[in-house]
Order: structure tokens, then sequence, then C-alpha cells
């Protein structure tokens, strides 16, 4: 699966930017614009990095900063407009694993991260957990980005691919919908959006025998899907 990434920033325009950006280089990017928000998801949910901002409207972002690093070890890349030598000093006592002064190339903040993520070695797509996925006669595997039917080859677009590993981890537990769209592609909570729906359908028309009575991918009504758990390997 991809990187995924918590940016916490209050200039709108500027998470747009980097969450385009690094959507185009395969990331998951989460936004948020408070700490308190930062917090949140970050209980929520699992990261690989975290792009912090230390001018946020609720916080410092070195006191969040001084009490993350007290509860987790997730790499944390400072970008900020505030520029002194102390703050940069600051944040890297504290635990920031890099301090990146605005403005800044994109190009240069993705090569910081990358730093940061092989630093903490991070696994990358294909690398995390199981290579290989089977259950109910549907094989993927993360290595080839391949799915194979009862041994047949099947095409899948990449998202549909990511959401069928996103299902297929958890087989015979449910996803939530807002957990698939956080996780395939980075969509905040508060998103309405139909595209969930849509790519459940097309995966359906690739992977069930009968589209009409699907047996792989059902429907939790209100919550979200599970994928089927006949038989689980690799």
């Amino acid at each position: 699966m991809p990187a995924r990434i918590l940016l916490c920033d209050d200039d709108r325009q500027f998470c747009q930017s980097v969450r385009s950006t690094l959507a185009d280089h395969n990331y998951l990017v989460t936004v948020t614009y408070t700490g308190a928000q930062a917090r949140h998801h970050l209980e929520e949910h699992s990261f690989s990095l975290l792009l912090l901002d230390l001018m946020l409207p609720d916080t410092d972002g070195l006191d969040l900063l001084a009490e993350l690093r007290r509860k987790s070890m997730i790499p944390i890349l400072v970008t900020s407009a505030r520029t002194e030598q102390g703050d940069r000093m600051a944040a890297l006592e504290l635990g920031a694993d890099g301090y990146l002064p605005k403005p800044f190339d994109l190009r240069e903040l993705r090569a910081r991260m990358d730093a940061c993520l092989r630093r903490a070695g991070e696994p990358w797509v294909g690398q995390s957990g199981a290579n290989t996925l089977e259950t109910d006669g549907v094989r993927l595997d993360a290595r080839q980005h391949r799915v194979w039917i009862n041994d047949d080859s099947i095409d899948l677009t990449p998202k549909e691919f990511d959401l069928l590993q996103a299902l297929m981890t958890k087989a015979g537990q449910v996803c939530r919908s807002q957990e698939l769209l956080w996780q395939v592609w980075g969509y905040d909570d508060d998103i309405q959006t139909r595209t969930l729906s849509v790519h459940i359908g097309r995966l359906r028309q690739k992977i069930e025998g009968d589209r009409g009575n699907p047996q792989r991918i059902a429907t939790v009504p209100g919550v979200g899907y599970v994928f089927s758990k006949s038989q689980q390997a690799a």
C-alpha cells in the first residue's frame, strides 16, 4: 500500500498544493488544520509520516511535537515558516526527524520525506504484511500488482487493486466506508463522495461470478463492506 501521510497545517492553499503533488507520487495524504484534528487522526489511524507546521490556530506546534513524541515514534517532518535557528534546534531536540523551512520546493519535500521513511524502515507497496493474499478463489500478489480469479488473471485499475487489497487484508472483518476512503484515496472523514460505491461496483463486475448476487464483497448497510473469508493463505 502507498505510504500514508498526515499533514497538519492551517494554510489551506498550501495543503491543497502538497496533497495534489504527493498524490501524483503515490502517497495517501490526510489533511488536518488544527492540532486537535491531528491528535484525533493519530489516535484513530496508522500513518507512515507526519508533516507538521509549528503555527497552528489552537496550539503551538512545538508543544504538539513534544506531546506526540512521548506517545509515538512516528517520523515527524516539521514544515514551518518559523525559520529562526532556535525553533529549528528546539524541534530537533524534541524529536523531529527533520525541519524544512518554508517556502520550499516540493521536490525537496519529497526527498526529505523519503529520507525520513527510509530511516524509519517504512515498508513500501507490496512489502507491508503478506505479499500474497488468497481467499475465496481470489489471489492477490502485492509485489507483482496482479490478481487472479481461480487462476485466471484479471485486469484492475490501480485504485481497484488498492481497494481489493484493503478488503482482502481484513477478510472476514467489516471495513468501514470512511476507513476505506481514507486508506485508498486519503479522503478526510467529512468528505461526502460516491467514489467508494462506484469502485465497489466496478470491482464486483470483475471478481463476482454472479454480479447480481455478490458473494465475495458483501455490503454492511450504513457501515461499509466485508470480503468473504472461506480460506486465507500466504
